[in-house]
């Protein structure tokens, strides 16, 4: 994939994940059945929003791409949480834990992409 489209696609994606995770932090947490406090799934928000925010500015994405993969960690291990058999909502974690497990499977190819190919990384850098 492109490096360039990727930078652009995942930072809006972030962005957008990270405005809701900010203005409906209770119902975020509801939908997925964690116990999670406001403060803590604002705190996820805020790190989509800068991870987006980065790969969206004139600046090589690479660090960027990892931060994500650092934020996918993250997710992954708060979603893991919520698969608790007496969890109601388990259906709706277990397809954001598969969704989240593969949309780090693109975070990792592009941030060792970046990594790799210098050139690429820095010509993405627009």
């Amino acid at each position: 994939m492109d490096l360039l489209i990727a930078k652009r696609a995942l930072g809006l994606f972030s962005i957008g994940l990270g405005i809701v995770a900010v203005a409906w932090p209770q119902r975020v947490s509801r939908f997925f059945g964690l116990q999670f406090e406001d403060e803590a799934m604002s705190a996820f928000g805020a790190r989509e929003i800068a991870s987006g925010a980065g790969l969206l500015s004139p600046v090589k994405p690479g660090p960027w791409f990892w931060m994500r993969v650092g934020g996918d960690v993250m997710d992954i291990t708060a979603l893991a949480r919520a698969l608790d058999r007496g969890n109601p909502r388990r259906k709706y974690a277990i397809a954001a834990l598969a969704t989240v497990a593969s949309i780090a499977i693109l975070d990792i190819a592009m941030a060792a992409q970046a990594t790799m190919n210098k050139r690429e990384n820095a010509e993405a850098a627009a």
